[in-house]
């Protein structure tokens, strides 16, 4: 893996959001609110995932988010924008249709997992048209991890890293599940080049699978 060529400003832009609406102590609303949403507060769909249910919740999730964001954003570049959207929109959505038992959700976690998804799937690409077979394979295997990790959260219900009674929130692991989708769906619908040559990266000829 190189050094990274530049702070993962993005990364930090939201990792600055969260603290603040958790110093805003802006949870009430700006979480997932199910009636709410329902009723017309249609911010809920996006706020939901800037805000936590307590100080632990927020440290793993902005500690998750500066790793994925120093590993991964420079090969997203400007899609980490359109990543991060989608996934937290799939989220939001998926809950709503497919989970009307569920009154409120927050928190960064199932972004992250569709930050991970496409950020790995930009980095072997990269690594890929660079001639680099083992760092190729190094992101795939984040593929891999991710999945295996999605598939024990589901078997536990609950998140593999945290503890329930710590965060102060019931686990949602299929937020995480339609996250991973979600970043799928980005990767797939903006394919392309995903860093820019003149930044810590040599201008190579692209080349043919």
């Amino acid at each position: 893996m190189r050094p990274v060529a530049r702070p993962p400003y993005r990364t930090l832009a939201v990792a600055a959001a969260c603290v603040a609406a958790a110093a805003a102590d802006a949870l009430s609303p700006l979480r997932y609110d199910r009636v709410g949403i329902l009723g017309g507060e249609a911010w809920r769909l996006l706020s939901a995932h800037l805000v936590h249910a307590s100080a632990t919740h927020l440290v793993w999730d902005v500690a998750g988010l500066l790793a994925i964001g120093l590993l991964l954003e420079e090969s997203l570049g400007d899609r980490y924008w359109t990543a991060l959207l989608v996934s937290a929109l799939t989220i939001s959505f998926g809950l709503l249709f497919f989970d009307p038992h569920l009154a409120a959700y927050c928190g960064l976690s199932g972004v992250l997992n569709g930050l991970w998804v496409a950020g790995s799937l930009a980095a072997a690409g990269r690594e890929r048209r660079r001639g680099r077979v083992a760092f190729t394979w190094f992101y795939r295997s984040c593929l891999g991890v991710l999945a295996a990790k999605l598939v024990v959260e589901g078997v536990m219900v609950q998140g593999v890293f945290t503890d329930p009674v710590s965060l102060g929130a019931d686990p949602v692991p299929h937020a995480h599940v339609l996250g991973a989708l979600g970043g799928l769906l980005a990767a797939v619908a903006f394919p392309g080049r995903s860093y820019n040559p003149g930044v810590g990266e040599d201008r190579l000829p692209q080349a043919t699978a």
